[in-house]
């Protein structure tokens, strides 16, 4: 167990333990060894696979480095802060020949997986619309007052570990510990949190995995401004056109995921889908045309994991690899880097993930790491 903050090291460890312990039918499990620093476990030989579920500026080099000590990776969504970290990500997975999941759990869960099926075997007719909902703001439930001096690093927890690549920050409960989704400095917003989910959801349906837009239309946003720390997006809207004429219409203000076809429509959500008609909502889909595979017995987070797991042992390419997560986590950047360049339109060549007429996009694309930080190449 690694974690740069003991206090949550040592709750994760007990869980551990215990419910070994439960397992065995035994009053005591010891075994589960804590760590702060991510390379004492990954030059462990007897380690295959690592989950690494730090917040977003970390998701690059924990990855990197973990495929190149030959590890296994589950890595929580999104796949990175930056499109040259994912694309990072992409080379070093491919050239350790690891699996890497990214936990878009969405893909193993039912009530998405039906509606993708009905999308992709033809059930919807034609697509004429597609939109998809992408959140702003924060959430107050975990936000944290900021008081007006200094704070005091609590004892246990590694800052400057936890700071990693990014530039020096004074210390502030209020930017870590959940929060870090709400400053650009750690993350792009929420909308960065869901560009895994429900984003990558859609891609999966209409078939769009593979690429990324060739522009982003229509890009508009405010930040958020009653908080010292966050300034992510508040509101948000914009439309990403990909190379084969779809126009996926991204707004906070619309509902969940909403693809609509001459023969009907699904609005696909976790508590379960809306359908145009009860005989869209009645369709079975046999299993061999089934994209995602068939009907889950575990629920989605577990089902997820457990896939991952199944394509350790056996080697096959896992639910959501790390170069369709990439490209799904591409346009969060690329929706970020217009909103804040004021850029409303521009294009943007998915071959060589470069922008093409919008410099002022192009700059705000790249982060860069602290001193002594690299990414392994």
């Amino acid at each position: 167990m690694c974690d740069v903050d003991r206090a949550h090291r040592q709750v994760a460890r007990r869980l551990v333990e215990d419910t070994y312990a439960t397992q065995a039918g035994a009053a005591l499990y010891r075994g589960c060894a804590e760590y702060n620093n991510l390379e004492e476990i990954l030059v462990r030989s007897d380690i295959d696979a690592v989950v690494v579920a730090t917040p977003n500026h970390w998701h690059a080099l924990a990855t990197v480095l973990a495929a190149q000590a030959g590890k296994h990776i589950y890595c929580e969504k999104p796949a990175a802060t930056s499109i040259p970290e994912g694309r990072a990500m992409v080379e070093a997975v491919r050239r350790a020949g690891v699996v890497c999941q990214i936990g878009s759990q969405q893909r193993s869960w039912p009530s998405y997986q039906h509606g993708i099926d009905l999308i992709r075997n033809g059930y919807l007719g034609t697509i004429s619309r597609v939109r998809v909902h992408m959140p702003g703001g924060y959430n107050t439930t975990h936000s944290t007052p900021v008081p007006t001096g200094p704070e005091t690093i609590p004892d246990g927890f590694d800052y400057d570990r936890w700071l990693g690549p990014i530039a020096e920050l004074p210390y502030r409960a209020a930017r870590c510990h959940y929060n870090w989704r709400f400053s650009f400095e750690t993350s792009g917003g929420d909308m960065e949190d869901w560009v895994g989910h429900n984003y990558d959801s859609m891609t999966v349906a209409l078939g769009l995995t593979a690429t990324q837009p060739v522009a982003i239309r229509k890009a508009s946003a405010t930040f958020i401004t009653n908080h010292p720390i966050y300034n992510t997006a508040a509101s948000l809207e914009f439309e990403a056109v990909y190379p084969n004429g779809t126009v996926v219409e991204c707004s906070n203000r619309f509902r969940e995921i909403r693809i609509e076809g001459t023969e009907g429509w699904v609005e696909m959500s976790r508590g379960g889908n809306t359908y145009s008609s009860k005989a869209l909502q009645q369709v079975v889909i046999p299993p061999n045309r089934q994209i995602l595979g068939a009907g889950n017995k575990l629920p989605a987070h577990y089902e997820h994991m457990e896939n991952f797991l199944t394509c350790v042992r056996s080697g096959a390419r896992p639910r959501c690899p790390i170069d369709e997560a990439h490209n799904s986590a591409a346009v969060c950047h690329l929706a970020n880097a217009a909103f804040r360049s004021g850029c409303k339109e521009f294009a943007w060549d998915p071959f060589s993930e470069t922008v093409i007429d919008a410099p002022a996009v192009g700059r705000l694309l790249t982060r860069t790491f602290r001193s002594p930080w690299t990414l392994p190449t």
